[in-house]
């Protein structure tokens, strides 16, 4: 990333974002306005506006620095809808894409379902053809920007069940009358709208197929990629925003007639922090270099960032939370908020257990070097 866009970005993270994190998990509250200017600079889809996946991962770790929430939103948008329609979408759907990244229109990914969330071969969600349209009924679980969405982004079964991911297709469906959301109140990153979303004969025509007929799961599967790397980067930012606390926090903090971080047990926790963030830092940087096209074949690699970079963020917060002790268990310290929000990180794009059977596959099927030099 060059020195002006990161600039930039800084900039605007503190400009505009950091003014509004506390309200946005205080008060549930969705930056609409926010969203919009954030997809006119840029900031909302980079890799639509022609940027690389690493100044993309880039420009979330700053906002996830300021609003695990923000960061978020940013992923939801921009990773989990936008990206997958630029690279299968076809011409009719050009228009929505464009609007989408500028931020004119809000999407929501539906995936998960109360049934199967880790399991998604096994979605209940169906889409019957009705003479020249398709006609799409099911429920969606934990859809980010769900209760604000103009434009879902649906993964339905277009064939039979048995087949599991060779029978899904991936659909462009708007909010209309057919659609119901409900919200789901969470933990931490609030103010994404996260929702249980239920459609009941919602009819769409062939041109609202993103990619192939039964070719869904290609879709969704680099959705997912992306989706891993931009998480990682969420817990990147997360992670060096509690760091940062905590280390002014120890420079002020008188104990025993010295200041906390004189303290050789504290200096021994933020070194360690700081050697776990440069490995996930470095791991980050390199797999985001890779080409696009290219994601689909270090799938191992992706699965060990996620579940490397989740649980590093998640015992970086923890200890930070540990040193400034009931300051940062207290609301209102940006530890305290990080703590909540990095935990979906071990959830959000596949879980843990999922990473971990992705890496196993990949070892038995190509052995230990395919993971460690692919």
């Amino acid at each position: 990333m060059s020195e002006l866009i990161l600039s930039s970005v800084k900039e605007f993270v503190k400009r505009e974002i950091e003014p509004l994190a506390e309200k946005v998990d205080r008060e549930d509250y969705y930056p609409r306005e926010l969203v919009k200017r954030m997809g006119e600079l840029g900031y909302l889809s980079p890799l639509y506006e022609g940027l690389t996946l690493y100044d993309t991962v880039n420009i979330i770790e700053e906002i996830a620095k300021v609003s695990g929430s923000v960061a978020l939103i940013q992923d939801a948008q921009g990773e989990l809808v936008t990206e997958p329609i630029r690279m299968f979408g076809n011409k009719e759907q050009k228009e929505i894409l464009d609007k989408l990244a500028k931020g004119e229109l809000i999407g929501g990914f539906g995936l998960s379902e109360p049934c199967c969330g880790s399991d998604a071969g096994s979605i209940m969600t169906k889409a019957e053809r009705v003479k020249d349209s398709w006609v799409i009924n099911g429920r969606k679980m934990w859809t980010t920007q769900g209760l604000y969405a103009d434009i879902f982004l649906i993964v339905a079964r277009t064939g039979d069940p048995k087949l599991k991911e060779k029978t899904l297709t991936v659909f462009l469906v708007p909010r209309n009358k057919c659609i119901t959301t409900r919200k789901i109140e969470v933990m931490g990153n609030r103010g994404t709208g996260t929702a249980e979303v239920e459609l009941n004969d919602c009819e769409v025509g062939e041109e609202n197929i993103v990619g192939e007929l039964n070719g869904g799961w290609r879709v969704v599967k680099y959705a997912l990629l992306v989706g891993r790397i931009a998480i990682s980067a969420i817990a990147i930012g997360l992670s060096i925003c509690a760091i940062e606390e905590a280390i002014q926090w120890s420079k002020q903090r008188e104990l025993f007639d010295s200041k906390l971080i004189e303290k050789q047990g504290i200096q021994w926790y933020l070194a360690k922090s700081v050697a776990n963030l440069y490995s996930i830092k470095s791991m980050i940087r390199e797999i985001s270099k890779y080409p696009l096209d290219k994601l689909f074949e270090i799938e191992g690699k992706i699965s060990a960032l996620k579940f490397v970079s989740s649980n590093v963020a998640e015992n970086i917060i923890d200890t930070a939370l540990q040193i400034m002790g009931g300051l940062g268990y207290a609301k209102g310290s940006k530890v305290e908020r990080a703590f909540r929000d990095v935990r979906l990180t071990r959830i959000g794009e596949g879980t843990d257990e999922v990473q971990l059977s992705i890496i196993n596959k990949v070892l038995m099927r190509h052995g230990i070097d395919k993971i460690l030099n692919e």
